[in-house]
Order: C-alpha cells, then structure tokens, then sequence
C-alpha cells in the first residue's frame, strides 16, 4: 500500500516531526510504501526507507500535492495537520482525482481548544466533514468533533519507552548534565504565543523565591523566528534577567528551532530522565507530546486543566487550575493557568519527596500503553479497513457523507434527432478558504504577546491600536526601555507640552531617537486623544498627566499604569498603581502577557469612568474623527 504523508519534514526539530518519523518509519517497517511530502522540505531525499519530496512554493505543499497526486496515484493521503490548514485539500480539482483514483483523505488533527460552547468554529467543521477519514490524536479532540457531529477514529501520539525511561539513579542523571543537587523543572516548550513561555517564567519565579536549589531547564529555541514576529514579540533571555533568574534558568545548548537545529533523541531525553517534574503552561495542547515523554521518564507532568493536557496528567501527575480565559481569532477559547496553583504543586512535590516518587513510578506506568510499537500497530489496523474498502470500491470505510453538493443539469445542443442531459456537481473554488477567514475575520485575537485590547470604540467611531503602541511622559521613559528589552516590537508616543504638571511641562522639547519613541506635542488634553486611542498603554507613573487624559483613557480600554496620588488613577485603576520604576515595570509586563487581565482592567476601568466622570462620548468620537482626518492629510496615519 503505498502512502503519501504530510506533515513536518522527520529532520524537523518539532512534535509533528517526531510523530512523523516515529509512525512512517514504523509503517515502512511494516511493509508500506510511504512517502512524505515534508513542509519546508527543498530537496527530495531518502530517509529511513521512505522517500521525503519537497513542498514547492508554498510551504504547506498546496502546490505540490496535485502533482503527486496524478504522478504518484497513492492508495490513500494522511495530513497531520490542524484543521484549518488544509482547505486546498477540498480544491475542486484535487478533490476530483482523489475520487477517481478513489484515495481517501486521512485527516490526523489536534483540537487544542474549543468556543465557549464547546464547539468547533463553524469553517473547522465544515472541512472536517470533506475529510474521508478524520483521526484525533487525543480524546479531548474526539469527543469535541463529536459534539460538532464529526464522528471519528482516535489514534494519540507515542513515546519510545527504551529512549524516555527512568533512569536508574537520577541523582546520577542530573550529574550528567551539570545540575546535582538541583530540584529539575523541565519545560520542553517552543518559543510562541500558545506555550506562553512569559507565565511559566512567573510560576518559577514565584516557586523559585527562597529555593536556591530549584533549576529550571528550558528546551526552547530563544532566537526562534516566531519570537520576532508582529504577533509575538518577546526576548525570553531578556525577561530571565528582568525576574533576576539567571542562576535558576538555563537552555539546551546548541538547540535551534530549524531544520537539522534539533537534539538527537537521546540529548533530549537526557534533561527529562534529569527531571523530577515537566512543567507546561501553555493555553492548550493537541495532545502535548512533552507532557507524555516526561511520563515515560519518570518526571512528574504538571500542565493546565484543559483541551488534551487533563488526560495526560490525571492520576498520575498535577492539572492546574485556570485563571482565566483569551479567545484567538476563531473563538476558541486560551487557558491561563493559574499562577498561584501552579507554584504550590510544585511546591508541594518539592516539599513531599514521597509524593514525588510515588507519581514518579505511576508516570512511567501509565506511559508504558503509549509506546511507538503500539501506537503504529493502530495505523496499521486502521490503514488495512481503508485498504479492504478500496478494495470493496467503498470512498471510506466508515461510509462517511459529505456536504451535499449542488447538481446542475443540462440538456446538450440535440442532433439527428438525439438529446443528451448531462448532470454536473457543481464545486466551488475558494469556498472554504473564504469561509475560514471569514470566521478569523468575527473578532481580533487576544493570542498576542505583548496584549493588544480589543479597539477604541467610542459612539460609532472605532480606532483600531497599534501593535505595541504606548503612550507615556517623559518622566517614564526609563520604565518603557525596560519593556522594550522583554518585548522589542514596543513603540512610544511621549505626550509633551503644555499638558503636563509640573517639572515635566518645563523640559525642552526633545528629538525623536532610535529607541522606537516619538514625541506628541500636545496643547491641549484633546491633541493627544488620537494617538491614546491607539494606545494599548498608557504610562503615568509621576502623575505629569492631567485628569483628562486619564478619563478619555478608561473611555479609551487603555490601562494605566499610574501612581495613586491622581484621584482619577485610583477611581479607575486600582490594580494599577506603582510609586516606583520597578513596581511600575512589573505591572505593566503583566498587563501585557494576560489578555484576560488586560481586557478585564479595560473593562471596569471604561465602566467606573462613565459611572464617575460621565464622559461626552460624542464629543470625544467627533475629536478623534477630527484628528484622523487632519494625520491623514500630514501623512501620518
């Protein structure tokens, strides 16, 4: 039988990469023919007896997958892959020559999330029900797709057993790597928005306080590519030595987030036998690979009481509570766990030594049904039912019906007497494509780091905010370079001019620098409302503000971080307020990394201003129109 994969390249230093070497190697093992079609793959190569092709431009393998469809003629395609990626897997013509060579789609997919309602967004449904054969990698996934309707098979994710065990003396374990003595936190998380890398620092910090011996080991690229990008701007480096972490926090050397930039298995597994817990503070997982390869190895898995995570830690290890709740684009809700939780079970394992042993051994032991070996026999079994349906001439072994399609009938021009009608399925190009950015167009997310708030709206005028923007006085420009080491992609207007109090209204006007600020003459509280508007900060911490830049700022969703001698700081932000430049950063760079405690603060802040200062909304919309239009005719929106 011979398969066409894809997925992560098996050379990529990532999850999906290690499922795909694990389960096509032990396929071709087992006698298939598999290719792999290897995303971000250049050039084609042998691998361990399967043959990886190269994906094209697009580095999704879109351009490259009809091509070997009608060259290759697999007996069936298996995608690992979320959902929403793959809408050119529905391609008028990709899906017509899968029909007719009848070669199932096989779709492996993790639902790491899911709305309010429990309940996928509707596009996500939509193509799950084109997929022939959809696999979920985790029962969370399962029963989510069901509750949309999509029935489908469950197939997780496996460890090698020999590889991730416990080690016979993990004193001696952490010997090798440099850590005796040492409580060993492992995370194995990548740089990027979901394994919220900011809030595992904050529940080590927190642990870590009076622990000289407590080490954290970050698996984790800190120069990765993600971290640079408009979603996600962080230095984790940087926010280690912000949290004076230096000594208790350390990186795998020589790991890249890259093709080839990986550790060979044994490197890695060597941190998680060194362990005594892995700790995940991601806002949900697929399945969560690291979670279950810590089982193996003995490491006691700690990870939020969420998505796929809860499965892999009952009984055995620790679910932490969650705090509270983001929402990415699609409405699928991000849980944050809960800081305080997440300090105490960590405090309680290295309190209770007897504890940590004893989920240690009951780890190891529920790890043990997960092993390659078993979890490739599954796709073997589940691969022969597909191969006998072919064989049968059945689309799909579980018969599965999909989105009636529209018929068109046509009678063709006749001749000698002879009339030919000819029906036709009428297919859409683009149609799920469209329908899956129509759904992440609904909201913005707040899977940002650092936090954007939803926009300024006031009275129909809505200004959206600028990613990274903070308005601030000159007084607070110390307190801004210190977040811009953690988040390089902040940007600040410093309001100055007649509006301040003080010594701050007495300093010349200075010149823009190289530090990403910008300075706002402002003559009047009103000159600055536009570039507040698009502010997702505002700093104040010497009270240089007036009361009326505050008050359009709660009207505005900016929180403040402020000092309590202005009325309005306190009437309004009370969570808020820092007298000095070191209580004024912590605040801040926990504003930014807690979109739920950001849009709550915004929230009762806008609340407590009607209900206090009783704003003219209108009066405030018709400024910022009025201000638009003149940035606009200077060139400067």
């Amino acid at each position: 039988m011979h398969l066409l994969w894809i997925s992560d390249s098996p050379t990529a230093p990532s999850g999906f990469g290690n499922v795909t070497r694990f389960v096509c190697g032990g396929l071709a093992l087992r006698g298939y023919r598999v290719s792999i079609l290897g995303w971000l793959t250049r050039e084609p190569f042998e691998w361990n007896g399967c043959k990886v092709y190269a994906t094209g431009y697009d580095p999704m393998g879109s351009d490259a997958l009809f091509a070997f469809l009608v060259r290759h003629r697999p007996d069936a395609v298996i995608a690992l892959a979320d959902v929403w990626w793959l809408p050119f897997f529905t391609a008028p013509h990709v899906r017509r020559q899968m029909e007719l060579t009848n070669t199932p789609w096989v779709l492996y997919f993790p639902i790491d999330g899911a709305t309010a309602e429990e309940r996928l967004p509707p596009s996500w449904t939509e193509l799950l029900r084109e997929v022939d054969v959809p696999v979920a990698m985790s029962r969370y996934g399962q029963r989510i797709a069901n509750q949309c309707g999509i029935p489908c098979e469950y197939i997780p994710h496996g460890v090698d057993l020999d590889v991730f065990c416990p080690p016979p003396d993990r004193e001696q374990a952490k010997a090798r790597i440099g850590a005796q003595g040492k409580f060993l936190a492992l995370s194995d998380s990548r740089n990027q928005p979901r394994k919220l890398l900011p809030r595992l620092l904050d529940v080590f910090a927190r642990f870590a306080a009076g622990r000289p011996d407590a080490l954290l080991h970050l698996h984790t690229d800190p120069d990765d590519e993600f971290a640079q990008s408009e979603y996600y701007s962080y230095d984790v480096r940087a926010d280690v030595r912000h949290l004076g972490l230096e000594s208790q926090v350390r990186f795998s050397p020589g790991f890249k987030m890259k093709q080839g930039g990986g550790l060979p298995l044994g490197e890695l597994a060597a941190y998680y036998q060194a362990a005594d817990v892995h700790l995940l503070a991601s806002s949900g997982e697929g399945f969560g690979l690291p979670t279950l390869q810590a089982a193996a190895a003995g490491a006691a898995p700690l990870a939020g009481d969420y998505s796929a995570s809860r499965e892999l830690v009952e009984g055995h290890g620790q679910a932490i509570k969650i705090a509270g709740w983001s929402e990415n684009e699609f409405g699928v809700r991000r849980a944050l766990i809960d800081v305080d939780d997440a300090a105490e079970k960590l405090a309680r394992y290295y309190n209770d030594r007897e504890l940590l042993r004893g989920d240690s051994a009951r780890a190891r032991q529920f790890a043990l049904s997960y092993g390659w070996s078993e979890i490739v026999d599954r796709w073997d079994r589940l691969l022969r039912s597909i191969g006998e349906a072919r064989r049968r001439g059945v689309p799909s072994p579980f018969g599965r019906a999909r989105r009636a399609e529209p018929v068109i009938q046509r009678t063709l021009p006749s001749a000698d007497g002879v009339s030919v009608t000819v029906k036709m399925v009428q297919r859409e190009i683009g149609r799920l494509e469209a329908a899956i950015a129509a759904d992440a167009r609904q909201r913005a997310t707040d899977v940002r780091i650092p936090v954007t708030p939803p926009a300024c709206e006031v009275a129909r005028v809505r200004v959206p905010r600028r990613q990274g923007h903070i308005s601030l006085t000159p007084p607070d420009i110390a307190v801004f370079e210190a977040l811009k080491r953690v988040f390089p992609i902040l940007r600040g207007t410093i309001l100055h001019g007649p509006i301040l109090r003080g010594s701050s209204a007495r300093l010349q006007t200075p010149k823009a620098n190289d530090a990403g600020l910008e300075f706002v003459l402002a003559q009047s509280p009103e000159d600055a409302r536009y570039e507040l508007a698009q502010s997702v900060l505002l700093l104040n911490v010497r009270a240089s503000l007036p009361e009326e830049i505050l008050v359009d700022a709660a009207l505005y969703g900016v929180p403040c971080v402020g000092t309590g001698r202005a009325e309005a700081q306190r009437k309004l932000w009370p969570e808020l307020i820092a007298e000095e430049h070191r209580q004024a950063v912590e605040l801040a760079r926990a504003a930014l990394t807690d979109a739920a405690r950001m849009n709550r603060i915004s929230a009762q802040a806008r609340l407590a201003c009607i209900q206090a200062y009783a704003p003219d909304e209108e009066a405030s919309a018709a400024s910022l129109r009025r201000l638009h239009t003149a940035r606009w005719a200077h060139g400067a929106v």
